[in-house]
């Protein structure tokens, strides 16, 4: 589920709280005095949100009315960022008027402060046009100096690019954030930073640094329930880590830590994970705490939390009551439609499929997992290649504007020259040709420093991150990014392939020591791993999987072929750099017989036979009397075969 943490929620209202600070005004007058007052006013949590929005309204009327446009933008900036709460229609009209404002001013302060309520006017529609106006904001907060609000308009980037999957693009955001936002002395700026940072390398598997940024939130972060809300990420963290007696710990003291009426919701939260980390370490205790959980959620109205306790519950049931086990994933199904969250909608889907009651449904909830999986791939990869476009061009347009600033300075100074040829003397002429090579000279020293500094800096990163990294793909992948430029095509898309190709070895291993359907579902389910291998340069074809009785074969070898072609596809995704993959299945009276094929670059044989990632594979086959067949032929992909009565 995407959706704000506490953390955030209370860094946003501070920021909002100072927007308007973008224009100085002149202190004392009764105007200014009155503005100021309704702008706070209108940021009290004690009104209501109508009430607030009355407030802005006044604070407009003000400005309008005090001739000075310092106090009128202010006011303005204040009626637009209420009525975007609202999806007020008039707010598109309101954001012209401010734009026509900020461009009379001729500040850049101003003109982020457009950029940015305009990006927040796009941020539920229109994600790309966001991000874009997000990042024009941090250029003019840059060029006005104000390094705090660049910073912000930076985690708001960070933030749509964690609501896309580009976990490595947020983490590169969230870099450049707080590089901007470490001096600026506020303590919520840097939470949210270190959260941000947090969730991304958690989301790359890096553990070990979310754990780092995750812990400097909690130290700075002076709120006790954003302090709560960094624990219970922690906690996340090590269930992914598998060391759940950690995470029970953790959550423990947040579920039965006393708090008041407000913080139920959080409550809820932490003992739905609590429960659920139960059941993960089979422990039966978790099956009441995910109830209690529920019914917490229920009384609230808390549907994102409803969405997780319902897929929780249905996953605690899936083997238990599959009956029941539907019935919270069909739950789960319909409040994901609601709110739009479609990889809960995923998982919401494969759990549908797991206890369909029959064959011709699980065709139907495959096809249409197939179809959302596929449509999530393209959006979020147009989206991931829509914000690297426009770091590329916000990166271009800086260095264009700082060649024509060298050209205008060049220009202005040969016309000072022309203008006052006559009136020097060759002494000054030559003083002139003297400071212009000492210029040059200290230009040109300047800027190899720079370039050595530089040098420097990308060697000593990159060094740290194949120290610290090497260890598993994710690393590599993020050293790749550190060392090649990405502003070429080819290695912006190795990159992206990189990711992918990570993200999917990652999720088989999660899928090895998932609960697997062994009755009348089994061949779909099976047909569902094989396929989920299938990508833009992969084709996988299955063959003849239905001429098997499955219903007559026992259901350990039922497991033991699942798990042995789960195997080779992954070494075949690992290793073999194939464009093809086929599994032909055949049977007889007295035997099952399974065919497996890819035109990779193929395996070497001989002694180092079963190092290759294969003897899991032959040991399981012989457990069940079946015989496993080489066709050794290295040069031409892998090709072998393996049988076992029936």
């Amino acid at each position: 589920m995407k959706h704000y943490s506490p953390i955030l929620l209370f860094f946003m209202t501070l920021i909002f709280i100072s927007c308007g600070k973008n224009m100085p005004v002149k202190k004392g007058s009764a105007a200014t005095d009155s503005l100021e007052h309704y702008i706070k006013l209108s940021y009290d949590s004690k009104f209501s949100q109508e009430r607030q929005r009355v407030f802005s309204n006044k604070a407009y009327k003000i400005g309008m009315e005090s001739g000075n446009d310092s106090l009128l933008y202010k006011g303005l900036y204040t009626k637009i960022e209420h009525d975007l709460t609202y999806n007020s229609d008039s707010s598109r009209y309101y954001l012209s008027k401010l734009k026509k404002l900020a461009l009379n001013t001729k500040k850049q302060a101003a003109l982020g402060g457009y950029y940015y309520l305009y990006a927040s006017y796009f941020s539920p529609i229109n994600i790309d046009s966001s991000f874009s106006y997000y990042d024009r904001s941090k250029t003019e907060y840059l060029k006005a100096n104000d390094s705090m609000r660049a910073g912000y308009s930076l985690l708001m980037m960070t933030d749509l690019q964690r609501i896309s999957s580009d976990y490595y693009g947020a983490e590169t955001t969230a870099t450049a954030a707080l590089a901007c936002l470490k001096n600026s002395g506020e303590e919520s700026y840097l939470v949210a930073v270190y959260n941000y940072l947090g969730m991304s390398y958690k989301q790359l598997f890096n553990y070990e640094n979310a754990l780092k940024y995750y812990s400097k939130a909690y130290e700075i972060t002076k709120d006790s329930l954003s302090k709560d809300a960094v624990m219970n990420n922690i906690a996340l963290i090590y269930m992914d880590q598998k060391e759940y007696a950690k995470a029970i710990k953790i959550l423990r003291g947040l579920v039965f830590k006393k708090r008041s009426d407000t913080d139920i919701e959080f409550k809820a939260k932490a003992m739905d994970n609590l429960g659920y980390s139960y059941f993960l370490s089979g422990d039966k205790r978790g099956h009441e705490y995910m109830l209690q959980s529920l019914r917490l959620k229920d009384s609230i109205k808390d549907e994102f939390g409803l969405l997780a306790s319902c897929l929780h519950l249905s996953e605690y049931y899936l083997n238990q009551n599959p009956k029941t086990a539907r019935n919270y994933a069909e739950r789960a199904y319909s409040l994901a439609n609601k709110l739009k969250n479609t990889d809960d909608k995923l998982d919401a889907i494969k759990f549908l499929s797991k206890t369909a009651a029959s064959k011709q449904e699980s065709d139907r909830l495959f096809s249409e997992y197939t179809k959302l999986n596929d449509s999530i791939r393209v959006v979020r990869q147009k989206a991931k290649n829509q914000f690297a476009k426009v770091r590329y061009d916000s990166k271009q347009a800086e260095e264009d504007l700082l060649k024509y600033q060298a050209e205008n300075a060049e220009n202005k100074l040969k016309a000072e020259k022309a203008k006052r040829r006559n009136e020097l003397l060759l002494l000054t002429i030559s003083f002139l040709v003297l400071v212009g090579v000492l210029f040059y000279r200290l230009l040109k020293s300047r800027h190899e420093k720079e370039k050595f500094q530089e040098a420097y800096n990308t060697e000593t990163r990159i060094a740290k991150k194949v120290h610290d990294e090497l260890a598993n793909d994710v690393y590599n992948a993020m050293t790749f990014a550190s060392t090649q430029n990405l502003e070429r095509p080819e290695k912006k898309e190795a990159l992206i392939h990189s990711l992918d190709s990570v993200y999917l070895r990652t999720r088989d291993i999660s899928r090895e020591n998932s609960p697997i359907e062994l009755g009348e579902n089994f061949p779909n389910q099976l047909k569902i791993m094989l396929s989920e291998y299938q990508n833009q340069s992969l084709n996988v074809l299955i063959k003849d999987i239905d001429s098997v009785d499955w219903m007559k074969i026992d259901e350990n070898k039922k497991l033991v072929t699942y798990r042995v072609l789960q195997e080779l596809m992954v070494n075949m995704k690992k290793h073999s750099q194939a464009t093809l993959a086929v599994i032909d299945f055949s049977s007889t009276d007295k035997k099952i017989q399974i065919q497996y094929s890819d035109n990779g670059i193929g395996m070497p044989f001989g002694k180092t036979i079963l190092k290759n990632g294969l003897q899991n594979v032959e040991n399981r086959i012989k457990s069940i009397r079946g015989t496993l067949i080489f066709d050794i032929q290295t040069n031409r992909g892998v090709k072998l075969s393996f049988g076992y009565p029936v």
